[in-house]
């Protein structure tokens, strides 16, 4: 009779922990569910590449969606992966890349599709946690993206050419801002998205504008149904690095860090992220020679 006594106070206790560990298993084991905040562009380039193939799946870079934000979005996701992080994820869909990031700084995304430019993460240090540079300083080259059928502009190449031309930019896109402030041109339009970009020098408002070498044959590049290719052999360099960033407050944000952070190493060291930009075109080997006026 006393050792039957005995034991239901351990009987009790073994039940008690068989059911915490039925309540807590679940969740312990539970996915990490992200939200990766990105441009409809990006969404859209994104979710054609990987209609035919997953994107666990991807590991060749050349496609006609492979444009440097959905590549950057791709290893963000493969690197996500490599680090061990079980996770699926949904798009916050923004108009702007300032927009994507406003939505990881206030909390409403945890990660965004792109990577952001040091001095932008610096701006709010006290909310984004960051990995190490993805793009590294002198990496990120441009070129002088201008209408296939202006002669003039495609015939120049020097930098005093360049300043007595108008050109056009993205207004949150603050380095090729500052880098377009810098070499002064005759005037600067500035423009909410991409597309108006390219429309304003359609219409005339504008000479050129600055954009990343596509992998097409010709370089070329078509946004809002407006085509324009480089000016050759000139590039134009954007000071500065660029990483992925965590949104600091979310409840997940140390792990989310550590399986970025410890992935980007890995993605890194086998050479998936140089192949990445490589193969996609942004890392481009055509204009390896060409001339930087800036």
């Amino acid at each position: 009779m006393h050792s039957l006594l005995r034991l239901r106070p351990l009987s009790a206790l073994r039940l008690s922990l068989a059911f915490a560990v039925s309540v807590l298993a679940p969740a312990a084991l539970a996915r990490t569910h992200l939200r990766i905040s990105a441009t409809g562009a990006a969404i859209d380039a994104f979710e054609n590449w990987t209609s035919a193939t997953a994107w666990t799946d991807i590991a060749d870079f050349r496609n006609a969606n492979a444009a440097r934000p959905v590549i950057d979005l791709l290893l963000q996701l493969q690197a996500l992966k490599a680090g061990g992080l079980d996770f699926d994820f949904e798009f916050v869909r923004v108009i702007t890349n300032e927009q994507a990031r406003l939505a990881v700084i206030e909390g409403r995304a945890q990660l965004t599709a792109e990577t952001v430019w040091d001095d932008e993460i610096a701006a709010h240090a006290g909310a984004l946690l960051r990995t190490d540079d993805i793009l590294r300083n002198g990496e990120f080259v441009k070129g002088l993206y201008v209408l296939p059928t202006n002669r003039k502009m495609l015939a120049l190449s020097s930098l005093d050419e360049l300043r007595a031309a108008p050109a056009a930019v993205v207004a949150s896109w603050a380095l090729d801002v500052k880098t377009l402030e810098a070499i002064a041109p005759r005037a600067i339009e500035k423009k909410p998205t991409p597309e108006l970009v390219y429309q304003a020098i359609q219409k005339g408002q504008a000479d050129f504008t600055l954009d990343e070498f596509s992998a097409s044959a010709d370089l070329s590049i078509q946004k809002a149904g407006v085509k324009l290719v480089p000016v050759p052999g000139c590039l134009i360099a954007i000071a500065g690095a660029r990483s992925w960033i965590v949104a600091k407050a979310d409840a997940d944000a140390a792990a989310i860090h550590h399986a970025l952070a410890s992935g980007a190493k890995l993605l890194r060291d086998n050479g998936t992220i140089e192949r990445a930009y490589r193969e996609s075109g942004f890392f481009n080997a055509r204009v390896a020679g060409w001339k930087r006026l800036f």
